[in-house]
């Protein structure tokens, strides 16, 4: 997908709403395999000592990592659309829409895009396929970082900060604010 600046983003035309979904994690598990054919060679060539030692340790490790990510990436297919930006609102995870009303404003702050919600409301965070990742610490985390749980990270979705910013600012009507 093209990167594109938030000035090129206002001089898109206007489309449907904005469906962000994950896009995945399939390029670590190929640069694991990749990464770790010279170790399973050096695995077979060492002739013993501290060689054959890291290189069954690195091989052990690997063979608990590509199956985590082989289930992080099934996880993240299965999430589907993630938020939906549409006339109605925010749309998280498939649940209703949080209207545009309840949100005061967008930031942009280190990377990512934050809808900040008016007073007495309150926002979920994005569903993760993390592991182990838990709603509420993850929503206590960015509540405290970035001022609200509702936290959108460009570089973990398929779209752009761009592509997100112009949309809230075509459907919402919301200030923007950048830190």
């Amino acid at each position: 997908m093209d990167r594109i600046t938030l000035r090129e983003a206002a001089n898109l035309p206007e489309v449907g709403p904005l469906e962000i979904r994950a896009i995945g994690s399939g390029g670590l598990v190929f640069g694991q395999l990749l990464l770790g054919l010279p170790v399973v060679a050096n695995l077979f060539t060492a002739s013993g000592g501290i060689r054959f030692v890291l290189a069954a340790v690195t091989c052990a490790l690997m063979a608990v990592a590509l199956p985590l990510l082989l289930v992080v990436q099934a996880r993240q297919r299965a999430l589907g659309v993630l938020v939906r930006l549409d006339s109605h609102g925010v749309g998280i995870g498939g649940g209703p829409a949080i209207p545009w009303r309840d949100l005061s404003e967008v930031r942009s702050k280190k990377g990512a895009v934050v809808l900040i919600p008016r007073p007495g409301v309150e926002l979920p965070v994005v569903p993760s396929a993390a592991p182990f990742s838990r709603p509420e610490r993850r929503a206590a985390t960015y509540v405290r970082r970035y001022g609200s749980p509702l936290v959108l990270m460009p570089m973990a979705l398929d779209a752009t900060q761009p592509q997100i910013l112009a949309t809230v600012r075509r459907l919402g009507r919301i200030p923007l604010g950048a830190e």
